[in-house]
């Protein structure tokens, strides 16, 4: 049984290389196309950090409060520009047509020059500049109140810097350029992972069955000495084959985009650069929970294959399937949901929550082995099913 496995096996194999679109899609473009995403998202992140690092926010003052020392300090501030508004509902309505950043109104209620001061600041929040020209303001008022309490000690006779603040804090960022390089990539690489296997089974799995039973070509290896148990898994190793090759090569291109042009990637907090690497006993745990993930999908697309009457039909039968793992990948990529205890028993979901905390660092072998428990017990249920299926004249020859 073997040897006739491993035959067709081979058969598929090499009729798979020969194919231009497969190797294409399976070989080149990994290793083109993710080096090339990465360098855009460099250059677009490296521009984005120079625009913002350099940026001079506009904001909308609305002055009601007649405080001149609060007048002059603000027209000292180089921290923003600041445009004078006579109405509140104009500086609003300038602020959502994009023409400033932030709206500051400020008023005077009791106390004396420079005191009693109200403001009150109104900005788009999902704006990144809007958030930058909040800080800025912010940090502009700390200024203001500081200077002027400064000023009424001294009138009084204190010196303000002799006195102890009544609270000091200090905050201290442990990030380094490796903890975010595996950030990035825990929150990248299983996405891509786990969509370039679904791929690379769908591109061939759907072609060498159902596309064999519209070409009317099955029929000849029916009536061969192959069993169809022999038949399904000569099939079924050949896409599992170049699902795990186009992921492989799908995750070397990743690497070799970020090791190439991941600078740019690197929040300008971080003091290094960010470092972008995963050690071998990441790669070998990434690996083993891969391949039953793989066997999954694998089977999945062959199955789909066998019932569907055409590479047409299979294709609008797989799309779903397809949808559901990118939403499921989006969700991961968020970091918004977390897996825990029994939830590592969903398979594929599983593999992507795994993977990330692997490349983070963050390996937990309970959940490793009920991910691989799971997912080993699934792919050998779909590989089962799928070789009853290929044994139905009904479902082989359906019309």
């Amino acid at each position: 049984m073997l040897k006739n496995v491993r035959l067709l096996f081979a058969k598929e194999l090499v009729g798979a290389i020969r194919d231009r679109r497969t190797f294409f899609l399976t070989v080149i473009f990994p290793l083109i196309f993710y080096p090339m995403v990465i360098s855009v998202m460099s250059r677009f992140g490296e521009s984005e950090r120079v625009r913002v690092e350099t940026l001079v926010p506009t904001v909308f003052v609305v002055d009601t409060s007649g405080d001149s020392t609060f007048a002059r300090e603000l027209a000292r501030t180089t921290d923003f520009r600041a445009i004078p508004y006579l109405d509140v509902d104009r500086a609003l309505d300038a602020l959502r047509h994009d023409a400033g950043h932030l709206v500051m109104e400020v008023g005077k209620g009791t106390g004396g020059e420079g005191l009693g001061l109200t403001v009150t600041l109104t900005y788009d929040q999902t704006s990144q500049y809007s958030a930058i020209a909040a800080a800025s303001v912010r940090r502009f008022l700390e200024g203001y109140l500081r200077d002027v309490v400064t000023a009424k000690l001294d009138s009084l006779g204190y010196n303000y810097s002799d006195l102890s603040p009544p609270l000091t804090v200090k905050t201290a960022d442990i990030a380094t350029g490796e903890s975010f390089g595996r950030l990035f990539l825990s929150r990248l690489l299983p996405y891509f992972m786990v969509l370039a296997v679904l791929t690379g089974a769908m591109g061939l799995g759907a072609e060498i069955t159902a596309g064999e039973k519209e070409r009317s070509t099955i029929a000849t290896l029916l009536v061969s000495h192959l069993s169809r148990t022999e038949i399904v898994l000569g099939k079924f190793l050949t896409v599992l084959t170049i699902s795990l090759s186009s992921c492989v090569l799908s995750a070397l291109g990743l690497l070799i985009g970020v090791r190439a042009f991941g600078g740019g990637l690197t929040p300008s907090s971080l003091p290094t650069s960010a470092v972008f690497r995963l050690d071998l006993v990441s790669l070998g745990w990434m690996l083993a929970v891969l391949v039953p993930l793989a066997v999954i999908l694998s089977a999945l697309v062959v199955i789909v294959g066998t019932y569907a009457r055409s590479q047409k039909e299979a294709s609008m039968y797989l799309l779903p399937i397809y949808m559901i793992i990118v939403l499921v990948g989006m969700v991961s990529m968020t970091g918004t949901a977390a897996f825990r205890g029994a939830q590592f028993l969903i398979p594929v979901a599983n593999a992507l929550y795994v993977l990330q905390s692997i490349i983070a660092g963050d390996i937990v072998f309970r959940d490793i082995v009920l991910t691989l428990g799971a997912n080993v017990l699934c792919g050998a249920i779909l590989i089962a099913l799928a070789v009853q299926l290929f044994k139905r004249e009904a479902v082989l020859f359906r019309s």
